[in-house]
């Protein structure tokens, strides 16, 4: 993702800012879909804290273990926050609840080894190689925002914005030094919905 300790800490500790600073916003503005993404977005930014012991190659092992912990469970901690929606029929609720139970059964069997190599100046995860397991994650990453997030103009334009990123940072990430559009879009995601929420 982050291409140096340096950007991993960066992006970490603004993303974490970015994230708390948009959900009081959308709390005194009554936007509660984009309050609930704001604080579990600060779950998604936290991959960002072991990464950065990834780099400093502190415990490599359990460091690498943890991002993928904190990569996996992403789509589930979103599902649960977006569940608290008001007023959302159960059938969205049941729906996305099978997709995200499927999901986690994806993702933990067979439990991806650790290994770790750096490709052209950028981690580069053993689980994060297998296709089943990123078509799983795109899959329950739409789903829950697709059922669960509201005004549905917003929902679109939110989960559209994150997979044109997806796609330039996929296409671009193994370049050599350049550095991935992820880090830096995930840190401020949570301001580019909140700016979606305005005008949507």
């Amino acid at each position: 993702m982050c291409f140096n300790a340096t950007a991993s800490l960066v992006s970490f500790i603004t993303g974490i800012l970015v994230a708390v600073a948009v959900g009081i916003v959308a709390l005194q503005k009554q936007y509660v879909s984009l309050a609930l993404l704001a604080f579990g977005w600060i779950w998604v930014i936290a991959m960002q804290w072991w990464e950065f012991m990834v780099w400093r190659q502190w415990q490599t092992e359990v460091a690498s273990r943890m991002a993928y912990v904190f990569n996996m469970m992403q789509i589930p901690v979103l599902f649960l926050l977006f569940s608290l929606v008001p007023n959302l029929p159960p059938a969205p609720r049941m729906v996305a609840s099978v997709i995200v139970a499927a999901y986690l059964c994806i993702m933990l069997y067979p439990l991806p080894s650790e290994e770790i190599e750096v490709r052209h100046g950028h981690l580069d995860y053993s689980w994060w190689k297998s296709r089943v397991r990123i078509i799983a994650y795109f899959v329950g990453l739409i789903s829950i925002f697709l059922l669960l997030v509201r005004p549905w103009a917003w929902s679109v334009a939110c989960i559209l914005s994150l997979m044109i990123l997806c796609v330039l940072s996929r296409l671009l990430y193994h370049s050599e030094n350049v550095a991935s559009l992820w880090c830096f879009f995930a840190v401020f995601f949570p301001l580019w919905a909140l700016l979606l929420r305005w005008y949507l």
